[in-house]
């Protein structure tokens, strides 16, 4: 028996969901994800709070005039255009029972996976402060629970 997937094809319609809930909501859960070859353990995040993170690693201690400063101010941007979506629109209103209304905006596209303290298995005894991978490549997945 094989499921629909009402998604692109190769995005697996529940991992899709759950990115979709961190992106939009900035819920945060721990998973693995099978990629061809190996394993990644680590939190999803939405795509905000990597690009946050991604300013503050790539920018450092450097003061504002430098070029790390520059490639941070570009991650800074991203968030900032990724913070109209979720609980400060209209999803922030949803009832878990269902929307009253049809007005209700979409949830965003999305193709990549964000990870925080991201383990994988082919680096043996590292983690990674940031990863980011593409939905299309994940093989299968298991939800950990909500981090600590």
């Amino acid at each position: 028996m094989s499921e629909s997937n009402d998604g692109i094809a190769g995005q697996d319609p529940d991992l899709v969901s759950l990115v979709q809930l961190a992106d939009g909501y900035g819920l945060e859960y721990a998973l693995v994800l099978t990629l061809a070859g190996q394993t990644v353990e680590g939190t999803l995040i939405s795509a905000r709070a990597f690009a946050k993170d991604m300013a503050d690693t790539a920018q450092g201690e450097d003061p504002d005039n430098t070029l790390r400063a520059g490639i941070a101010a570009r991650f800074r941007k991203h968030a900032d255009e990724l913070a109209g979506f979720g609980a400060a629109s209209k999803l922030g209103e949803l009832d878990p029972e269902g929307p009253d209304s049809d007005d209700l905006p979409a949830m965003p596209d999305v193709s990549f996976v964000h990870l925080r303290d991201a383990t994988v298995s082919s680096l043996t005894g590292r983690t990674l402060p940031l990863w980011r991978g593409r939905i299309t490549d994940v093989v299968g997945w298991t939800l950990i629970g909500v981090p600590r």
